[in-house]
């Protein structure tokens, strides 16, 4: 069986139930280089949309802010970094060396965080452009499901709170109890998981059918 399916509405199906769908939800999806955006009311899919920003070009933005490689400003980012820079220390600094920089380097991680938060920021002021094309801006009960390896991103939510002006959470994916639950459970497997559910829906219901007999 080979067919095309958008994702995002995929990915929906996995973290949203059909109450938030009901209600309004938003969707947000922050991938490696994208984002997607996908807006569900009274249980039907009612915008979508895909940014072209996604958090790549967070580690990108580190590592021109600090002059040092990728990989350094990519570990930082995972391991240090707090969207929302209000929260660092303003006086907590890092060595670079100690991430492989060829000499050493004191770097301020409130400054660090600052060049994230900038990006993070854009990204959901992106979003806030979506919601307002279809009069939704600040205007979803079930608020914003954010989901993707790029939420794991500390502050994130926080950030998303303060430009969408709505409830904004880590998704929680929607599946049974299973020893891979904690696995499962990783924002950056949410895409993933919904493709996987689909395939084995759309083949169980054409199974059903006597397609496949």
């Amino acid at each position: 069986m080979n067919e095309l399916v958008y994702s995002p509405l995929c990915l929906s199906d996995v973290v949203a139930t059909s109450r938030q769908k009901d209600v309004g939800v938003a969707i947000i999806n922050v991938g490696a280089s994208t984002t997607s955006l996908t807006v569900y009311e009274e249980g039907e899919l009612l915008h979508s949309a895909v940014i072209p920003i996604g958090s790549d070009h967070i580690t990108s933005d580190i590592a021109i802010g600090l002059r040092t490689s990728l990989e350094i400003a990519d570990t930082l980012k995972r391991q240090y970094v707090n969207a929302a820079s209000q929260h660092v220390n303003k006086f907590q600094d890092i060595d670079l060396q100690a991430f492989g920089a060829p000499q050493s380097e004191i770097v301020s991680l409130r400054f660090v965080s600052d060049i994230a938060q900038a990006r993070v920021e854009e990204i959901f002021e992106r979003v806030e452009q979506e919601l307002k094309k279809i009069d939704r801006s600040g205007m979803l009960p079930a608020g914003a499901l954010l989901t993707g390896g790029g939420v794991k991103l500390e502050g994130v939510p926080e950030v998303a709170k303060q430009v969408l002006r709505l409830p904004a959470v880590v998704a929680q994916v929607q599946v049974p109890p299973t020893a891979l639950e904690d696995i499962l459970q990783d924002p950056a497997f949410s895409t993933a998981l919904g493709l996987v559910r689909w395939g084995y829906e759309t083949e169980r219901l054409g199974q059903d059918n006597g397609k496949y007999q």
